[in-house]
Formats: C-alpha cells, structure tokens, sequence
C-alpha cells in the first residue's frame, strides 16, 4: 500500500528528530513506515532536505550484480583529512574504508544512458575515505528491517575524505590494496574487498538512476562506494587510519 504524503512527512521528521538529538528510535510507527525501495527513497529524499545541503552521496551492493542501493549525504557530515568526531555523536561507531569519487562536472538528467566514459569524464578525482556507519533506531543492526534503514540514508554517520589522485583512471579499482589500522596496529588489509566489485560500475549506476527520482549528480560532490574492509565496530576512543595503495590515506581521531 502507498504511503501518503503526510506518512512520508511523519517518517521523515521523526528521523529528523533522532538525528539532532541523539535519541533513537524503536521502530518508524507501521502508519509511516516503508514497505517497499520507493517508499524508502521518498522518506530519505525528504529526510535529506530537512538535514541541509547535500554534499555528496554513498552507493552500494552486496554483490556484484545484486541491485544497488544510494542515500544522499549531508554536507554538514562530511569532514577532510585528520578529522575528530566524538562517540558520544553517534548511538554506535562502525568504520569503514572506502573509495570516494569527487565531480569536476554535472550530470544532469539526459535522454539517453551515460556511458561509462561520459561519466569517467566528469570525475575529478579518487579519494581514500572513511565512513562512520550510525543509527537513529536503537536496535540496529539486527532489528531493523532493510527499507528503514534506507530510509534513515542507510545507516549513515559521517565521512572522513582522506588523501586523493587523480591518475586513477588506469587503476584496476576492483583489485586495490587496503590497510586498515587502529592505533598504529594493523586490523584489516584487504585486496579488492568491495562485494561490489568494481566501485566506477556503482557511479555509473548512479549517475543514471538518480534522475528516475528528480536528482542527480553535481560538481564537487563526493560518491562513496561501499566499504572494501567490511564493518570494524569501534567503543572507545582512538585513531583509525585507511592507506589505499596508490591512491593515498585517511584518518579520522575518535575521542
């Protein structure tokens, strides 16, 4: 069943509420709650609006040819190089090493697909990043159904955008080498770890679904594109360092 337009608003202003006060919720009421992808993408579209300027997007899959899955990213999360964030923002702190494009250009909606070059052309360049995977429902990850979690930007905390190059266009980016450090101490290294393969096929992806909802891609955004290390749940203060070979690094100081 479709949800109305005040279930969206109802849904979206009660994520709006445990984003900026930290409390987290049970559940989405069943009145407002979405029931299938559409629904999902309408409340984060809406959710997003309330949160501020966007400032880029996270793309994924579980699988190289399972459907993706996108939510928009508040400009207001997303950090540079070194960044500090405190665990007491988040309900929950689970790091994840990731590629990150950023846009020289627009991609604006067109009437045929993108190519796979065309969107090549836009891309500035290839940034490590770590992304701080939260929460606003009190029992994820086990009990919150998948279209809430969507909803909610999928599970989005913050982005850490690290070091970058832009002679990546000859990189295999399927088969890049990662390390993922805590303190120092290496916790995960990794080669090609992203179960979506290839991270440019998830932008290509992107780039030409956005428009099917009104949205798309635009200059000096920044595209995540799924962890390569998996998920590393984190509970006390330290410092998380990703090196991606050839491409450069990131830190993010949890206090």
């Amino acid at each position: 069943m479709a949800l109305h337009n005040d279930a969206i608003e109802q849904a979206a202003n009660l994520l709006e509420r445990a984003w900026l006060s930290g409390e987290r919720l049970a559940a989405l009421p069943d009145t407002c709650r979405p029931k299938d992808r559409a629904q999902a993408y309408r409340i984060q579209q809406a959710l997003a609006e309330r949160l501020g300027p966007s400032g880029g997007w996270k793309v994924g899959a579980p699988a190289p040819h399972a459907a993706p899955h996108y939510a928009p990213l508040p400009a207001s999360a997303l950090h540079r190089q070194a960044s500090r964030c405190r665990l007491s923002d988040f309900s929950r702190v689970v790091l994840e090493a990731e590629l990150a494009f950023t846009l020289a250009d627009d991609l604006p909606p067109k009437d045929a697909p993108y190519t796979s070059r065309e969107v090549v052309a836009a891309v500035a360049s290839l940034h490590a990043v770590i992304e701080i995977v939260d929460s606003r429902y009190r029992d994820w990850p086990d009990g919150v159904d998948a279209f809430s979690q969507l909803a909610d930007l999928q599970n989005f905390g913050c982005l850490v955008v690290g070091e970058g190059t832009t002679r990546w266009r000859e990189m295999a980016l399927d088969e890049v080498a990662v390390t993922l450090t805590l303190d120092g101490e290496s916790r995960i290294t990794a080669v090609g770890g992203n179960p979506a393969g290839d991270p440019l096929a998830l932008l290509v992806w992107l780039a030409n679904n956005l428009p099917i909802r009104g949205q798309w891609l635009r200059a000096g955004e920044v595209i995540t594109c799924g962890s390569c290390t998996g998920k590393l749940p984190v509970s006390h203060p330290l410092q998380a360092t990703a090196q991606f070979d050839g491409i450069g690094g990131v830190s993010v100081t949890v206090l």
